[in-house]
């Protein structure tokens, strides 16, 4: 790429001849030279100019400084006016002052001489080395003033420009005289290889003895190259008549190749036939009798080329040849034979292209057909209108096969079974737009209509006046949609690239409808719900935006609720999501049962429905709507066999006192739905500040229980447990507390489950773990009599999978032994997947740590289930321990979950137990373990460490240790 330029300049500017490209190189080394010479010479010149002149006005200031001095001390300004202007005279100065002390001046001009003017950058050049003459005059140690001396740099430019002007006059002279007596001299040696023209002259005039002549003034490479060419010329002399020779032999062989590999014939003047060689009977089928003597014109399909007349010129075409069986397509090369008196006859040389011309009309058809469907893709990607692409597939189809008309047979219902209809055609199917044709209730075929619908296209053609027809059809993903077809007026055979082509064209079809399916479902799926058919939010967004858009032009409310399934989660956890998505469907409809008209009902995701109310006159008609959905959603759902009850709570924001956006209120009604759970679950709660509030404070302790574990305001209590054989503890239940820097203890029923829906639960219950461990190692090295100590798990531990290795990793590095670990989990959490928590129970409990299930008979667990998860303990809820022994059907309850426990050999702890009679009663039932205030409250560490030391023991302990 660098080199490109030059090549283009050496092309451009390099002489073609030889004499040019001398003439160059002495004309440009003479110019190098001339401006070498003439640079070197003027810079000499100018410098030597500039120093002189420097000194003579040195020497004249020093010849005119005496008299200057003397007139100057006697007050005699007039000689020093004098003296200055003599100065002037023929010097290198225009200018001459005195400046005197006390502030008096002479100033004198030079007259301006007559001087050509040099350009300004030259004179630009000389003031830059001329500076002006200062000269104190002082005498006897006075200063009496300055002689200044300006010179006159135009007068010394114009003396140097004309000095560079004329000696560039010479040298140019003189380098224009040797270039022209080098051209001369050039011209006169090299005029001698004029000579090998000459010889040219006579070689090609066929003088076989010619030679190139030599000039003995020639110099001494042009004679060498003369007698180059002198021998060459007779070497070729002896190779040409050696080739002549070899040439008549080669032609003799391939005029006998010829007649093997090509069809020839003779033509005469007149342009008959009188010879042909074999290939020409055999490739035409005709006898060599019939084709001898004929005219050549009558073995050619009129029409088929240009029609061929004797002459002078070689003619060239393509013919098409009426053979015996079949018509022939040759290439014809007809060459004329000249001899001294003139034509004598025509050699035909004809070469069979049939099959060729076949192939290449093949490939121009599939080339066409490929266009098309090239075209009609690009027509499908790009239009949105179906119709548009129906129509330009059949116009496509009915050209890429040559035929007059196309349809497009579309599979609809009809009132009885099903129709084929045409949706789109062309040519003489172009009105047809609409014609049915009934249809069997078969399965249509996957690529062809086959014996199913060939009786139906033969009604087609007998309608339509058409002969002939190929059809496809047009599958898509999930059903069938018709078939593709292309109709012919004459009896036509229709090969397997037209079927191909046609499938093609289906396929597109096929595919542009599934896309065009898609996008209709996408569009629908973009505003409405897949599974309820209700419009989603977005919809329910812009909808609820337009309804106070109108609720503002007319100044009037409107409002929208959230309508929130209660435990629906336990729903999918138990039974399956396919029966909790059943459910959903049966609340949509009872919901737009319940709606009024003019009302939108939408789903929000999961369990969450909305309702827009476009006009709120009183909010005791917005309550009584509310109540209708609240017992409508509570009747029992029957599915599966079985009864199942849920609850809908309900939040209402109304426009504009709970907001101004469809965003604000949305977001006030969810809060509302939030109030309503919080308040009971099963009611309906009207948006108000207090609720603002309340999402604030919990968006608040959200923030602060991130922070809490990093700042270390986490604390474990523990709570003893009390054997009722032996009246000693036998284990803690560690509790978690939150010191918070401000308020002091937080009550874990405030921050449990905000840690629960945060995660935060997972850090924190590894911090638990660690804590226990760290204390039971502490009261192992102080002496305290080591008991186990039980922690509770969440929902949010049970659901990883790597909850086993994580306690393993956490209690071997404590060094605490595994026994000493109780883990307590919830009915509920054990039965959201049963399965998976019988496989991560199991690998804790081959650590060598305890189970137990917590707060046991306020879930829905199975006794199937409770036989495989691998258990220690049953805890039985502080609910069934509450009013005993008075309460009759908790007490026989309480018997039987011990005596159920027992058979399963799993230990029993009673939670709650509060007063001297309800410890009766459970050790009267067989209980193991006791737990509650009457035992003890949560201790901090330390008070656990005075109970083991000699610290009076508690109430219940002491009344434990009587019954025993």
């Amino acid at each position: 790429m660098i080199f490109a330029p030059l090549r283009l300049l050496k092309r451009v500017f390099l002489p073609r001849s030889l004499m040019g490209r001398v003439f160059g190189v002495f004309a440009a080394t003479m110019l190098l030279l001339l401006v070498a010479g003439l640079g070197m010479f003027y810079r000499y010149q100018y410098l030597q100019h500039i120093e002189e002149t420097q000194d003579n006005a040195l020497m004249l200031v020093e010849a005119v400084i005496q008299p200057i001095e003397e007139s100057v001390v006697i007050g005699d300004y007039d000689t020093v006016k004098r003296t200055l202007g003599k100065m002037l005279v023929k010097s290198p100065f225009n200018r001459a002052q005195f400046l005197e002390v006390g502030g008096g001046a002479i100033s004198l001009e030079a007259q301006d001489s007559q001087h050509a003017a040099p350009p300004d950058w030259f004179t630009a050049l000389i003031v830059e080395r001329f500076y002006d003459v200062n000269r104190v005059i002082t005498v006897g140690g006075k200063d009496y003033g300055v002689m200044r001396l300006s010179f006159d740099v135009t007068k010394l430019a114009a003396q140097l420009w004309q000095l560079i002007i004329e000696t560039a006059a010479v040298a140019s002279v003189l380098a224009s005289a040797s270039l022209l007596m080098m051209r001369v001299l050039l011209r006169r040696w090299l005029d001698r290889l004029g000579g090998l023209r000459a010889f040219e002259h006579d070689v090609a005039a066929g003088l076989v003895t010619a030679e190139a002549p030599l000039h003995d003034d020639a110099p001494l490479e042009i004679q060498e190259a003369i007698l180059a060419v002198n021998r060459g010329t007779a070497s070729l002399r002896v190779q040409y008549g050696e080739r002549i020779e070899l040439l008549m032999n080669s032609l003799v062989q391939h005029k006998s190749a010829m007649d093997q590999a090509a069809i020839v014939s003779e033509i005469d003047v007149d342009g008959r036939i009188a010879v042909v060689n074999d290939q020409f009977i055999a490739n035409s089928g005709l006898s060599r009798d019939a084709v001898v003597g004929q005219p050549l014109a009558h073995l050619t399909i009129p029409g088929s080329a240009p029609a061929w007349a004797p002459g002078p010129n070689v003619w060239k075409g393509d013919v098409m040849i009426a053979g015996r069986d079949r018509t022939l397509q040759w290439h014809r090369t007809i060459v004329p034979m000249f001899d001294a008196g003139g034509t004598v006859r025509y050699i035909c040389i004809d070469i069979d292209i049939t099959e060729r011309k076949a192939f290449e009309r093949t490939i121009l058809a599939t080339a066409r057909r490929e266009n098309l469907i090239a075209e009609l893709s690009r027509v499908a990607l790009t239009a949105t209108d179906l119709h548009h692409v129906f129509r330009e597939a059949i116009q496509a189809a009915a050209g890429g096969l040559d035929a007059p008309s196309a349809a497009l047979f579309a599979l609809e219902p009809a009132p009885i079974g099903r129709s084929l209809v045409i949706r789109a055609g062309s040519g003489a199917l172009a009105s047809a737009t609409g014609f049915a044709l009934d249809c069997p209730l078969g399965p249509m075929p996957q690529q062809e209509p086959a014996d199913l619908l060939r009786p139906l296209f033969a009604t087609v053609r007998a309608a339509y006046q058409v002969r002939s027809s190929v059809d496809a059809c047009v599958i898509c993903t999930e059903s069938p949609f018709g078939v593709l077809g292309v109709f012919s007026d004459d009896a036509r055979q229709f090969g397997a690239d037209d079927r191909n082509f046609l499938r093609s064209i289906a396929h597109i079809l096929a595919t542009t409808i599934e896309r065009h399916t898609a996008q209709q479902r996408l569009t629908y799926l973009a505003q409405y719900d897949a599974l309820t058919d209700l419009p989603n939010r977005r919809y329910l967004s812009e909808s609820l935006d337009l309804a106070i858009g109108a609720a503002a032009a007319q100044a009037r409310r409107t409002g929208v609720m959230f309508i929130d399934l209660d435990h629906f989660k336990k729903v999918n956890d138990m039974l399956g999501h396919g029966v909790g998505d059943q459910l959903l469907v049966l609340a949509t409809k009872r919901l737009q049962a319940c709606a009024r008209p003019g009302d939108l009902v939408a789903r929000l995701g999961g369990d969450e429905f909305a309702l827009i109310l476009p006009d709120v006159v009183e909010d005791g008609d917005v309550g009584a709507l509310c109540t209708s959905i609240i017992d409508a959603l509570a009747a029992p759902f029957l599915l599966q066999g079985q009864q199942l009850f849920v609850s809908a709570s309900i939040g209402i924001a109304r426009y504009p006192e709970d907001g101004a956006s469809a965003e604000a209120l949305l977001k006030s009604a969810d809060t509302a739905m939030y109030a309503a759970k919080h308040n009971g679950r099963g009611n309906f709660q009207f948006f108000s500040a207090a609720m603002h509030d309340a999402t604030t404070q919990r968006i608040k302790l959200e923030a602060e229980l991130h922070q809490a574990l990093e700042r270390r305001e986490f604390l474990l209590h523990y709570q003893p447990k009390l054997d009722l054989v032996t009246g000693q503890t036998s284990g803690f239940e560690a509790l978690l507390r939150w010191n918070h820097p401000q308020r002091g203890l937080v009550p874990p029923l405030e921050f449990i489950s905000v840690l629960e829906d945060t995660g935060l639960i997972i850090a924190v219950g590894e911090w638990v773990v660690e804590e226990v461990c760290r204390q039971l190692g502490a009261w192992r090295a102080d002496g305290f009599p080591i008991v186990p100590v039980a922690i509770n798990l969440s929902a949010r531990q049970l659901e990883q999978d790597d909850l086993a290795a994580t306690i393993e990793r956490i209690v071997t590095a404590s060094g605490i032994a595994p026994v000493l670990l109780e883990f307590e989990l919830t009915e509920s959490m054990l039965m959201v997947n049963p399965d998976a928590a019988v496989a991560i129970l199991g690998r804790i409990k081959a650590l060598g740590m305890r189970l137990s299930i917590d707060d046991f008979g306020t879930g829905y667990s199975s006794l199937a289930y409770l036989k495989r998860f691998p258990l220690d303990a049953l805890k039985i809820d502080r609910t069934f321990v509450r009013d005993l022994p008075h309460d009759s059907d908790d007490a026989a309850i309480t018997r039987a979950v011990i005596n159920l426990a027992h058979s399963l050999n799993l230990k029993v702890v009673a939670e709650g137990v509060e007063n001297l009679e309800q410890l009766c009663e459970l050790k009267h039932f067989g209980c193991d373990e006791i737990q509650g205030y009457y035992v003890d409250r949560p201790l901090v560490p330390a008070r656990c460490f005075a109970r083991g030391h000699g610290e009076k023991p508690a109430v219940g302990q002491r009344d434990v240790a009587l019954l025993v």
